[in-house]
């Protein structure tokens, strides 16, 4: 009771503030309104926003005014229409003026009657003709004529029908006897967010793409990548890892380096935070829009940091309004959708006999037999991988009942999840606040993995006077989270799932955990000696709470007439406490229970705090518009790790590290500072000629002494064709922009201290004795600076035939400077020096075709937009002579001339099935009947590393993403479409061993069906199993082309169903609106890739398309309800 007494206590408040509008200076002599909304936009800052069945932007005024204010000017321009405005806290809302319910008593009843036409002459079917104020109206019938009767004299008709512009008579007007509708054509002053303000999408000189707040809807809000996926050409998003709380990777227009980061700049309501931050912590449904930077005219403004492109997010503000308040609440189940399938039991045994016999006869055909009893092959010296564990025999004689577990089913579950938001908005002339929060709480498809976390935004703006205002931004979130190491055999349940036998179960029959048992049976066979992955689910702990505040606070001075000063103040604050415990009634790989108790704890802490200062000066002169923007930055950033391990517990009683007795501690730390002075100067001509210019210089310590410092200028320009006179009779042609751009922008994503020389821990002998000590790494590099990337960009945008909205883009990025560690000398004392000498060019395309308004197909509407883009990224320099790289994980090949880690193995032709096969085909050393044949690219009769050749990029080729809305009544169908061609996988999740035809972990039907086996499958395409004599070739042959996957794909992203509730019943309750919904995501995916999850690695540029047991993403099924009061 206590905090809803405060909501209204400061709700009131609010209400409070009286207005005090700003002065402005008008002189214009017949001109079209639009032109004055300009003009006061320049003047005041705030955005005329508008609907043209409500107002006519082309009608043409007179108006002359000095210095008065802005509620003045307005309800002078407004004067003799039936509009109204809200002056709010970024725009100027012009509405319908309401009027009384009643019908007027003075004044005699008349009937009106008449016929609506469009401009062609064809009757409208279903137009509504309605007295303002009242409810009396009608529709025209199916002759497009209508007719009303007891209608006031005095009235005012509005005319109105979907993709028309409304039109509003005296009832007693001649002109409703024959009304002409026009087609309304898209609104081209919707506000974009660039850095440091804002401008409209007609004035916008760069590229830009924008998502607003109700294309999010479609999408859960843990689902961050999928609301974005899809929606904006030129930028791709992906998901690495599915978990609970998991991490988009967002890339714009490809990858411009090859060791720096390459994750784009995130600013929130005008703070950057750092470098790599996750846009998770923020709460989805508090967002109005993100906007997305693509070229260097948009990016060079924030200098060093724009080269991987920069994504603005605003959150809802509020309006002048009463306090609106929206609750939603949203309910889903999730399951798996990926296609592996792993073999069962029955298979699995014959499998494993098939890899151990052919292992064990190949090493000596002539005395070894697949027939030999466990004695007899240990008498003919077979190995623990040559002999059949016993437990096989019952499955390999077909007896029924056994243990049959499908271990993907024990750690894959139906997970769901809870989303709950609330806000309230609101405000006066004087004052504006948004307040949000939300909870939300998600199960994983992976047992042992879950996601809570509490948001919330706070967005408050005060106009205590005409001349100042003041702004407050805050987001805090706290999260609590329990996932599994990927990147750890033990620890991975994917990866264990794939290791763990089918002949076992999770559970003894008393229902407790089995413990250890395939480790036990395994260790005379040396099979696959690998945990219970429920147990270690439900025994080991990982857990990370974090908490993190971030925001920023302003206040703008209005100074002289034309200017303009605001200060920033902002901070992130970011701790996180990670907890890991392993309990000893648990085992782990290789390793039967009980094992030592191990625990350890991360702290994390880091700060961030930015100061930034901005005058800018506007100005409309006659046909000139003039603005200019000047601005300082410093921003300073500190984090502190100790990583505390404890070792030797006495019980279990105390699960954390307090109860260890050994301790290891593990501090580190970094801070980095960067300072900035940058301009931009805009001029628009006639509104015609749109030219700006910027230059940003940017200071930073991550760099050497000698290059601390850069700078980053960029020009752009438009030419609105569509205001050209010549342009005034083609009709076909309703709106057509031309761009050009070029500037550079920089990319300072490196270690915090790579200019310098930095020592670590080395132990060396001494004495005899092993000796703690150091050793320097890399040499210093005082010029070592960041990479610069030069863009060029060329966009067309264009609307045809009122209907068709086409976007078009041209790029051509080159990246100069990237950062490669050369080898240097041994008698410098060094081993590597990082550089700046490599250079990379990427160029692309990018199309997007909307619809410009709604399209009516009888009574149903339908709104949509396609975009496609491609990109190519060429290697033209490494390091002084060196032409390639090859990536860490051996599957990659990064060469001049040829594109960013394009996949790199032996090509695979066959199986040696005969002896005839090994005379026609050279081989390795070692190969076997059953092993793979490889080409001999060279013709040498050598098969080396010399035969091995690049495949390719993995990266999708072109990039679809195509999106829906549909309308009937109250009824509407949200359907996003998402697909990527000539995208390419290599899984070491498949190669290395579930298709590796080892023997060692569980295989997949699509292997063990169409595996070779000179007897059960002769005409297979797989290489026969083997365990006991894996050879060296097929071991250099899981790095091949057999094992680079296509997987280009289609998906069904997102389909919505909503419905929402009469208001003559939702009204009686109190409420303005209600949406009940049924939401499907990834609800089919069409692809001939049968790995776990579509989304490789996408942070190592060096290691694109590597698949290794990535949680996948899931298929999610939700209801939602919206209510708006």
């Amino acid at each position: 009771m206590k905090h809803k007494i405060l909501l209204v206590l400061f709700l009131s408040l609010m209400a409070c503030f009286t207005a005090n509008a700003q002065k402005v200076t008008l002189q214009f002599r017949q001109v079209k309104l639009a032109k004055v909304f300009d003009a006061i936009t320049q003047q005041t800052g705030l955005t005329v926003a508008y609907s043209r069945p409500t107002v006519d932007p082309d009608r043409v005024v007179s108006i002359e005014v000095n210095k008065e204010e802005l509620s003045d000017v307005l309800t002078q321009l407004l004067k003799g229409t039936n509009v109204t405005f809200e002056i709010g806290e970024t725009k100027i809302y012009l509405k319908e003026e309401p009027v009384s319910g009643t019908l007027q008593k003075s004044g005699r009843l008349i009937t009106i009657s008449g016929t609506i036409v469009d401009e062609k002459g064809e009757t409208i079917i279903g137009a509504s003709v309605a007295v303002q104020g009242t409810t009396l109206g009608t529709i025209t019938n199916a002759d497009g004529e209508y007719s009303l009767a007891n209608v006031p004299e005095n009235s005012q008709i509005t005319i109105s029908f979907i993709g028309y512009q409304s039109i509003s008579l005296p009832a007693n007007a001649k002109a409703l006897g024959k009304i002409v509708m026009k087609e309304d054509n898209e609104l081209l002053d919707e506000v974009v967010v660039i850095g440091y303000g804002t401008t409209t999408v007609k004035s916008a000189t760069g590229s830009i793409s924008s998502v607003k707040a109700n294309e999010l809807q479609s999408y859960p809000s843990t689902n961050f990548a999928s609301a974005l996926s899809g929606k904006m050409a030129g930028v791709q998003v992906s998901l690495p890892s599915g978990a609970p709380g998991g991490s988009p990777v967002i890339n714009v227009r490809g990858i411009g380096t090859l060791t720096a980061g390459s994750k784009p700049l995130i600013v929130v309501d005008g703070f950057p935070l750092t470098e790599g931050s996750d846009i998770n912590s923020i709460n989805m449904s508090a967002i109005q829009s993100i906007e997305v930077l693509k070229d260097a005219a948009s990016t060079a403004i924030y200098g060093s940091r724009g080269a991987n492109g920069i994504i603005m997010i605003t959150t809802k503000s509020g309006k002048t309004s009463k306090p609106n308040v929206s609750l939603s609440a949203t309910f889903s189940l999730q399951q798996r959708y990926d296609k592996l399938e792993l073999v069962d039991a029955y298979d699995m045994a014959q499998y494993m006999l098939e890899a151990r016999n052919t292992g064990y006869v190949n090493k000596n055909p002539f005395v070894r037999k697949e027939s030999d009893d466990t004695a007899t092959r240990k008498a003919n010296g077979a190995s623990k991988r040559e002999l059949i564990p016993d437990y096989l025999y019952p499955y390999l004689n077909g007896e029924k009942g056994l243990t049959n577990t499908n271990w993907l089913d024990e750690i894959f579950q139906l997970a769901p999840m809870q989303d709950y938001n609330i806000s309230v908005s609101g405000g006066s002339e004087k004052a504006f606040y948004s307040l949000s929060a939300g909870y939300m709480k998600q199960k994983g498809i992976v047992i042992g993995t879950d996601f809570d976390k509490f948001s919330a935004n706070v967005n408050l703006k005060l106009m205590p006077s005409n001349t100042i205002t003041l702004g407050f931004s805050f987001s805090p979130s706290y999260s609590k989270q329990n996932t599994f190491d990927e990147d750890a055999m033990s620890s991975n349940f994917l990866n264990i799932a794939t290791g763990i036998y089918p002949f076992f179960a999770p559970y003894n029959e008393d229902g407790t955990l089995a413990i250890s048992e395939q480790i036990k049976a395994n260790a005379d066979t040396d099979g696959a000696l690998y945990e219970n992955p429920v147990a270690i689910a439900k025994k080991v702990e990982r857990k990370t709470d974090r908490l993190r505040l971030f925001g920023n606070m302003y206040a703008e001075v209005k100074l002289l007439k034309d200017f303009r000063f605001k200060t920033n103040i902002g901070a992130d604050y970011d701790a996180s406490i990670y907890k890991f415990y392993t309990p000893s009634d648990i085992g782990k790989y290789r390793a039967a229970a009980p094992q030592p108790i191990s625990a350890s704890q991360s702290n994390t802490n880091r700060k961030n705090y930015l100061i930034e200062n901005t005058l800018t000066y506007n100005k409309l002169i006659k046909e000139h518009s003039i603005q200019v923007l000047l601005g300082q930055s410093y921003q300073r950033e500190d984090q502190e790790l100790l990583k505390v391990t404890a070792t030797d517990f006495g019980d279990s009683s105390i699960k954390n590290i307090a109860g260890g007795s050994s301790f290891k501690v593990e501090p580190s730390q970094y801070s980095w500072a960067m300072i900035s002075y940058f301009a931009r100067l805009n001029y628009n001509w006639q509104d015609k000629y749109i030219f700006s210019a910027s230059m940003r210089r940017d200071g930073s310590s991550r760099f050497g002494n000698n290059t601390k410092w850069g700078m980053f200028p960029a020009l752009s320009a438009a030419w609105l064709i569509s205001n050209e006179k010549f342009m005034s009779n083609c009709s076909a042609i309703d709106y057509a922009k031309l761009r050009v751009s070029w500037g550079k922008s920089g990319n300072n994503q490196i270690a915090n201290y790579g200019a310098q020389a930095l020592m670590s821990n080395n132990d060396y002998l001494f004495g005899g004795t092993l000796a703690p000590g150091t050793v320097i790494n890399a040499s210093p590099n005082p010029d070592l600076s960041w990479e610069m990337t030069s863009t060029w960009n060329i966009g067309l945008d264009v609307t045809l035939f009122k209907y068709l909205g086409i976007s078009a883009d041209f790029y051509l990025a080159n990246t100069n400077d990237l950062l490669l560690s050369v080898p240097v000398p041994q008698q410098s004392g060094y081993t590597t020096s990082l550089q700046n000498i490599g250079k990379v060019r990427n160029t692309g395309f990018e199309i997007r075709f909307s619809t410009a308004k709604d399209i009516e197909m009888g009574p149903v509407s339908w709104n949509s937009s396609l975009n496609l883009s491609t990109n190519k990224n060429k290697v033209l320099a490494l390091a002084p002579g060196q032409t390639q790289i090859i990536g860490s994980k051996g599957f990659s090949i990064t060469e001049v001339g040829k594109s960013i880690s394009e996949l790199y193995g032996y090509e695979i032709i066959g199986i040696y099935k005969s002896d005839e096969d090994f005379k026609k085909y050279p081989a390795m050393p070692g190969t076997q009947i059953g092993d793979y044949i490889i080409k001999n690219q060279n013709d040498d009769n050598v098969i080396n590393t010399k035969d091995k050749k690049s495949f390719g990029s993995p990266l999708p080729k072109v990039v679809l993403g195509w999106n829906n809305t549909f309308r009937y009544k109250s009824f509407e169908l949200t359907l996003d479409l998402y697909s990527e061609l000539g995208k390419k996988l290599y899984s070491t999740a498949l190669a290395t061993y579930m298709d590796t035809g080892e023997g060692f972990a569980v295989t997949t039907k699509e292997y063990f069906n169409n595996r070779y086996h000179p007897v059960n499958n002769p005409n297979g395409t797989y290489a026969t199993p083997n365990m006991g004599n894996f050879s060296s070739a097929r071991k250099e042959a899981r790095i091949s082309n057999k094992f680079f996957y296509n997987a280009s794909n289609f998906n069904i992203r997102s389909l919505k169903f909503s419905y929402e509730l009469p208001s003559s019943f939702i009204n009686r309750l109190g409420l303005q609106r209600t949406q009940v919904y049924f939401l499907a995501n990834n609800l089919l995916l069409l692809t001939p890739y049968k790995g776990m999850s579509l989304n490789g690695n996408a942070a190592d540029a060096l290691n694109q398309g590597l698949e290794s047991y990535n949680y996948p993403l899931p298929r999610t099924f939700s209801l939602g309800l919206n209510i708006n009061f």
